[in-house]
């Protein structure tokens, strides 16, 4: 949605982004370049950002500009900046709480004129097509021919606008809501971590709000009654609760709350993907289609599944979750920026191959299936297939040759054996390393040893440019900047070279 940011805003977030993932000195003239903007103009931003960032984090010299975050904070921050400070999304989120009120009341309370709010409301409007939602105007809130969409907007929206330690929900006690929440998870036993309560919390707050407003959708299972516990058996408890967000505890306002994990089937363990298998037709199906998957990706790396039944649960959630508002719609699940997408093209850059079996076996699903999912969902897809597949990071590692090393020191040759030792404290399984003992060294001797990267302890008169180019001198012990810049190189081989998968067939449970 950064359309609906203004030229100004649109033109600074580019710029932040830009030194953010560059993560050096950058020149006005190369700014000017990668931005739509004038170095004059660049100018005037660096001022403005630097009243918000502090001239510590927006740092300029004569080299250029360089952004430099304190290490308590990530590019998340960023994009809470910008918006926090922009005026279409403030009036957004305004919107979710109040839907009684006209352009002119609005107008008024964002210090506008209506022409201005009209104009903004307009260009809303046509980024608000990709979420599948509208603004109505007198009075202002946000329309969907599915009401589904507007709740799937406002999640994406509130888990990039506020941090984890605020609670940006002002109309609801947020003790209260928690205790809520904690009961009916304990009376379902399901367990709870930070990162899946902080989830939760907003995935049913948000349902939470549209139903204080009067908006209900239609629940499509009655599976998850047995899940709502009987509120009058645990009073004083639930009376307070209800007394404190004034609500009335039945079976309809629940669903309605949990409305995103009923209509999804969401399953809360493997145990009831299982149990659905044995009734339902259409989840068999999927369960079987997604342990092929995970079956043949498996066998395609020679990489087991230790934890296969939490992996096949959490793909089969989100492979048909990925807030589908309606069949065939995937509206992203992300307003300015794609944390899946970029955490995805990391591990790219780390893993190609496997990345690129992951999304071709994807694929296949999709095939089989029937279904079409948007590049986001895809990308949101092979996020869940990394991070819950136990030890594959790991174990892929451990499948990359291991980058040689060759250890020259003109100290003393224990000096070279100290050195191998502590580069083997440090990369650890990463490298294979053999110290230079030749009496004499030259450039041409270098050729008949096998080597990625060349540790020396003295400069070398580089003619050659393949040796310059895999070459670091260190002296003495090596720095933090040595450690950083061998680092960099292991990383840079593991890239030119190719790393054949072992293959190993594996028994899955078949369905």
């Amino acid at each position: 949605m950064r359309e609906v940011l203004d030229a100004s805003e649109r033109r600074k977030l580019e710029v932040v982004e830009y030194l953010y993932f560059t993560g050096g000195w950058v020149t006005l003239k190369e700014l000017a370049q990668k931005t739509v903007g004038s170095e004059r103009i660049l100018k005037q931003d660096m001022l403005q950002l630097r009243d918000y960032f502090s001239k510590e984090v927006l740092q300029t010299s004569h080299l250029g500009v360089r952004l430099v975050l304190p290490s308590h904070k990530d590019c998340d921050d960023l994009y809470r900046y910008f918006l926090s400070n922009s005026l279409a999304f403030k009036f957004v989120e305004m919107l979710i709480y109040d839907e009684t009120k006209t352009v002119f009341e609005l107008a008024e309370e964002l210090y506008i004129s209506s022409s201005t709010l009209f104009r903004l409301i307009k260009k809303l409007n046509l980024s608000l097509a990709d979420y599948y939602v509208q603004v109505q105007t007198n009075p202002c809130k946000l329309i969907s021919e599915n009401e589904e969409s507007i709740r799937y907007f406002y999640i994406s929206y509130f888990s990039e606008r506020y941090n984890n330690l605020e609670w940006p929900f002002k109309t609801i006690n947020q003790t209260i809501f928690e205790q809520l929440l904690t009961f009916i998870a304990k009376k379902n036993n399901i367990p709870l971590n930070f990162a899946d309560f902080k989830r939760l919390k907003l995935w049913t707050a948000i349902p939470y709000l549209r139903v204080k407003q009067g908006h209900h959708v239609a629940i499509k299972s009655s599976n998850y009654s047995k899940m709502i516990p009987d509120f009058s058996k645990f009073q004083p408890l639930t009376g307070i609760i209800e007394k404190k967000l004034a609500i009335t505890l039945n079976n309809e306002f629940i669903e309605q709350v949990f409305s995103i994990f009923i209509n999804n089937n969401f399953k809360f363990s493997y145990e009831s993907l299982i149990e659905d298998t044995k009734t339902d037709p259409t989840v068999k199906e999927r369960v079987s289609h997604h342990a092929t998957l995970l079956h043949n990706l498996s066998n395609q790396i020679g990489i087991p599944i230790l934890n296969y039944q939490h992996l096949l649960t959490e793909m089969f959630n989100i492979s048909h979750f990925v807030f589908k508002s309606k069949e065939g719609q995937f509206p992203p699940p992300y307003i300015l920026f794609n944390s899946k997408k970029d955490f995805v093209q990391s591990m790219e850059e780390k893993f190609p191959d496997f990345i690129t079996l992951a999304f071709s076996n994807l694929k296949e699903y999709e095939k089989k299936t029937h279904e079409k999912y948007s590049e986001t969902a895809r990308y949101e897809i092979i996020y869940t297939l990394l991070i819950h597949w136990d030890h594959l990071i790991p174990e892929l590692y451990n499948q990359k040759d291991k980058v040689r090393l060759l250890i020259v020191s003109d100290f003393d040759i224990e000096h070279a054996k100290m050195v191998q030792d502590l580069l083997h404290r440090f990369f650890k399984n990463e490298i294979i390393t053999t110290l230079y003992t030749n009496p004499t060294f030259s450039l041409k001797q270098l050729n008949n040893h096998a080597y990625d990267i060349l540790i020396t302890t003295f400069t070398l008169p580089f003619d050659d440019k393949t040796i310059e180019q895999s070459c670091i001198c260190i002296r003495n012990v090596p720095t933090k900047r040595n450690l950083t810049d061998i680092a960099l190189a292991i990383e840079q081989q593991y890239k030119l070279k190719k790393h054949p998968f072992k293959s190993k067939v594996q028994k899955f449970i078949q369905f």
